[in-house]
């Protein structure tokens, strides 16, 4: 939490800003039905090409399991199993640094009538609660809150990964019998699978993003289904996404006054009536009536 801003920013459409304003929820989608078509692979592809040069005895094994058909990044991000219990699950809310972004309200100003909108979280309060909630609790030991910078550079990416290599070496060396070689491996594996959700090409550079991404099994979601008195009330659910069915998570968070801390209104063409509606919103949600116009001109 330390390199992380004091507030994060979190663009959203008019209606996605009325929904979370009115039932304090916060959606975290599956990262296998992200935007990018690449998401996550963009980890990958730096690590065949890493391995490919490496000096190290681990060189082949590694090259093997992860990238020998069927591979590992074959199952892991394309041809994946819902009934595979012991599978990890990512789901992940994305966020900016940027509180007045040109590209970032481009997602949503489509007209001189529409509007994006950007939500003010303070971090360490909305880290803070994410991790106290029951979803993490029910997601038991294979369960995890991260919040990181999404890294764009391609010497900090590898730098990064040389580091987990190394470590991993280190360990390796000193695995005395098959089973702990085995455990090994599969911590090769998560920390691989979450580094991917931070990697992105640099030409995404310009969204600045932090992600808060929340790790389980396949076993936990499920879990979180079946507990609920009614399933259309798990957190766990389906949206359509440009006619799609997108497994999300519906997460109850955000207490009044506490992590909301303003609304910043994007550069729609009536911009008084957008501020005083989400002042509006805002009190009568019982969050702070905080509403900033944006400083970006809107372009044609």
């Amino acid at each position: 939490m330390n390199r992380l801003p004091q507030t994060i920013y979190h663009y959203t459409s008019s209606k996605g800003l009325h929904g979370i304003l009115s039932s304090g929820v916060l959606y975290f989608t599956d990262s296998l039905f992200l935007n990018d078509k690449n998401e996550r692979k963009n980890f990958y592809l730096l690590l065949k090409q890493y391995l490919q040069n490496w000096e190290c005895d681990e060189k082949e094994l590694l090259l093997s399991r992860y990238f020998t058909k069927p591979d590992y990044i074959t199952r892991c991000l394309e041809r994946t199993d819902p009934a595979d219990e012991h599978a990890s699950r990512y789901f992940v809310l994305s966020c900016s640094t940027e509180k007045d972004s040109l590209p970032m309200w481009n997602y949503y100003t489509r007209s001189t009538h529409a509007a994006g909108y950007n939500i003010h979280f303070e971090t360490k309060s909305l880290v803070h609660q994410l991790k106290s909630h029951p979803i993490l609790k029910t997601a038991g030991k294979g369960g995890s809150l991260l919040c990181r910078g999404v890294v764009y550079e391609e010497h900090v990416k590898e730098t990064i990964l040389k580091q987990v290599l190394e470590r991993f070496v280190y360990q390796w060396e000193r695995a005395g019998d098959e089973a702990s070689c085995s455990r090994l491996l599969k911590a090769l594996d998560r920390a691989f699978e979450k580094l991917s959700l931070f990697y992105k090409d640099r030409a995404f550079s310009h969204e600045k993003e932090i992600r808060i991404v929340i790790s389980a099994s396949n076993r936990s979601i499920h879990r979180l289904a079946y507990d609920s008195e009614e399933r259309e009330n798990s957190p766990y659910r389906f949206r359509q996404v440009r006619g799609a069915q997108t497994p999300y998570l519906a997460l109850d968070v955000l207490e009044k006054g506490t992590a909301i801390t303003g609304v910043t209104a994007g550069p729609a063409l009536d911009k008084k009536t957008a501020v005083n509606g989400v002042e509006y919103m805002l009190y009568f949600y019982g969050f702070p009536k905080t509403c900033k116009v944006s400083a970006v001109p809107l372009r044609y």
